[in-house]
């Protein structure tokens, strides 16, 4: 089971950050999951939330993207680079009904992602076939349309679907067969379903969990069989497997 670090690592943290992800990745984290949203220059920033304390409460697309990177909000391209390809990175795209970036069904941010990762030559090209968990980029939103932006740019770059809590995973199964995805990334109260990883494999289609905070649930989603988990303090869950093989 791959062991992905949630916002990068929010254990130690800062969460977000090019400290965060090399922290992860050099301690033997299998990946780390990050979160994109997009600045008021256009650029494609790491960051969870819309609007932050320290931003004095006003949006993140409101703010350039020097001054965001001033208040410790990194470019993807910085974070990317302090990955360089160990292992993987889901990069999530942030895009909520309600919040000020939101951008459907045009999705902007999902395009300018599109268009940074073949700049960036991290695409596998239109006739690669991604194949669930695999090492390098994938995308995920709990938008659809975001990941179907990125699915019809033929990228060959893996997409899943991000789950709320009250969607089962039959029901996220049911979209992404119709879609096309690779991966379901649903909430662990769906995930923990004895038949969940039973059927997101009969489906061909990988199963990863969110949010994972004790080794105890992280050992309970590996025995029901999911293939990844996102969880906060991903170091302390791959100690408790075991000893940590270090990393290439």
């Amino acid at each position: 089971m791959q062991v992905l670090g949630h916002r990068g690592s929010r254990v130690p943290g800062p969460e977000n950050t090019v400290a965060s992800v090399d922290a992860a990745l050099s301690a033997g984290a299998d990946g780390v999951e990050i979160d994109v949203r997009r600045s008021a220059d256009g650029d494609l920033v790491v960051v969870h939330d819309s609007r932050l304390p320290r931003l004095g409460g006003r949006p993140v697309i409101r703010r350039g993207t020097a001054e965001l990177a001033a208040r410790g909000i990194p470019r993807l391209d910085a974070v990317l680079d302090a990955w360089a390809g160990r292992g993987r990175i889901v990069c999530e795209i942030k895009n909520q009904p309600g919040q000020p970036d939101f951008d459907a069904p045009r999705e902007q941010t999902a395009q300018a992602l599109v268009e940074l990762l073949r700049k960036r030559g991290l695409s596998g090209g239109p006739d690669h076939r991604p194949e669930p968990g695999q090492p390098g980029v994938t995308v995920s939103s709990f938008d659809w349309f975001a990941i179907e932006a990125v699915r019809d740019a033929a990228l060959g770059v893996p997409t899943a679907f991000l789950t709320l809590p009250r969607v089962s995973v039959a029901g996220g199964l049911a979209y992404i067969r119709s879609a096309g995805h690779t991966e379901l990334h649903a909430h662990v109260s769906s995930a923990l379903n004895a038949q969940a990883a039973t059927r997101a494999h009969e489906a061909g289609v990988g199963l990863v969990a969110w949010t994972v905070t004790s080794p105890d649930l992280a050992g309970r989603l590996r025995d029901a069989g999911v293939d990844g988990i996102i969880c906060d303090d991903p170091v302390q869950i791959k100690r408790s497997f075991g000893p940590i093989d270090p990393p290439d």
